[in-house]
């Protein structure tokens, strides 16, 4: 037995040896506590953000019901300043943080309303807009920085600019003015496609023309000078596409060396032909209202509806059709005043986001226009055919019908089938 004991001890340390020696090898590679190595790189991602001398461009991407933006970030030790598109010149600081959560993280840890307009939750948008504020690190280059949303998981990039942030973001405003296909058609690998640009959430769709079924893909772009630039490239027919140019005198925007040509989708109706008088026709009625311009070629307020607010109404200009969706309208006290959809069929109502009725057009001759308001899907199981006014209170819940204030039909309540006729004068 005493033998037997020997035997197996030498047994066990002759295994022993040769991993206590792999072990300090392995220990040799990494003379550094993780933690201290973590701590070295973020300084290095300090330091490359305020080597920059004109800052960085952020590539971001809020929600897909927002646009995508570009905001110009310069960075101190401990603060950025930050510019957003809506006003160039006008720069906001606040203080950025490099930390680890699971990896390096970039988080702009004070409220900045440039930075934070996309992910803080207000009175009209409990879930924020999609957007973050705190981003995992994922590559690191002396001219570009590659983050991802933490929240939305979107990729971004900061990119090191070559010019004055408020210039960059004046060229970019001005590009975005500029573009104005909606649409387009080519050949990809034999095969004739469609495509359409959203300008409401800056969205490039593409597939097989008049394929009852087949490839469709989605991704979203950001307008720059002399085109598009997509932060992910897709591939399509086993073709990669990710930077379009665009010709506005040609009609022609060119990806991967095809040459896409700039078309109107059928029944499609511009911005202008939209502004004027209706007749807004419902189950058991019908009243004028006016569609004005709010922002130019992506909004407008309905007057007319009531004599206490006014709709926003959107404008789809890739599709020309227009969207009616739940919105805030105003404050009473603690209350928030809302549009909420309405399915008159089962009584229920809703006060989420993105949910209401998309326009179609029933009637587009030259004497008329005639538009169907119908649900846009985004409810699930139920469907959007009318409105009520309702309240919410200050934590956001319900708190019933708001019957002080009141459609032109004299209620609280907008009855579904809702059609609207264009007003020749």
């Amino acid at each position: 037995m005493k033998m037997n004991k020997v035997f197996a001890y030498l047994t066990v340390a002759a295994l022993t040896l040769p991993l206590t020696s792999c072990l300090k090898e392995q220990a040799d590679v990494f003379d550094k506590p993780s933690s201290t190595r973590l701590e070295d790189y973020l300084e290095n991602v300090r330091d490359i953000l305020q080597d920059s001398e004109h800052g960085w461009a952020l590539s971001y991407y809020p929600g897909a019901a927002y646009p995508t933006c570009y905001f110009g970030v310069q960075f101190g030790a401990q603060q950025v300043t930050a510019y957003g598109q809506g006003a160039p010149e006008n720069g906001v600081t606040s203080s950025y943080k490099l930390d680890t959560d699971d990896g390096a993280v970039l988080s702009f840890d004070t409220y900045n309303s440039v930075l934070h307009y996309y992910a803080t939750a207000d009175q009209s948008h409990y879930q924020a807009r999609g957007g973050d504020f705190e981003f995992t690190i994922m590559n690191v280059t002396d001219d570009r920085i590659t983050l991802r949303g933490k929240r939305s998981r979107n990729l971004c990039y900061l990119d090191r600019l070559k010019e004055a942030a408020p210039a960059f973001l004046k060229a970019i405003n001005q590009a975005e003015a500029d573009f104005k296909i909606v649409a387009f058609s080519g050949e990809v690998s034999g095969g004739l496609v469609e495509g359409a640009l959203d300008n409401i959430s800056h969205t490039l769709t593409i597939g097989r023309k008049d394929a009852e079924t087949g490839e469709t893909v989605s991704a979203r772009y950001m307008i720059v000078p002399g085109g598009i630039h997509i932060n992910e490239p897709f591939t399509f027919q086993g073709v990669e596409f990710q930077d379009f140019t665009y010709d506005d005198e040609a009609g022609t925007l060119t990806g991967s060396g095809i040459v896409f040509q700039k078309m109107t989708p059928e029944g499609y109706v511009s911005y202008q032909d939209y502004l004027g008088k209706w007749t807004l026709n419902y189950s058991n009625g019908s009243f004028e209202v006016e569609l004005v311009e709010k922002e130019a070629y992506v909004s407008y307020s309905m007057k007319g509806v009531s004599d206490f607010f006014e709709p926003e109404i959107t404008y789809n200009a890739a599709r020309g059709y227009l969207s009616w969706v739940y919105q805030a309208i105003g404050q009473s006290g603690s209350l928030t005043i809302i549009l909420a959809p309405w399915d008159g069929n089962s009584g229920y109502l809703t006060w989420t986001e993105g949910v209401g009725m998309d326009s179609k057009v029933v009637d587009n001759t030259v004497d008329e226009l005639v538009l169907e308001w119908s649900d846009n899907g985004v409810w699930g199981n139920y469907k959007a055919n009318g409105w009520l006014i309702w309240s919410l209170d200050s934590s956001g819940s319900n708190a019933g019908s708001f019957a002080s204030w009141t459609f032109a039909t004299g209620s609280y309540q907008l009855p579904g089938d809702i059609t609207m006729t264009k007003i020749v004068e």
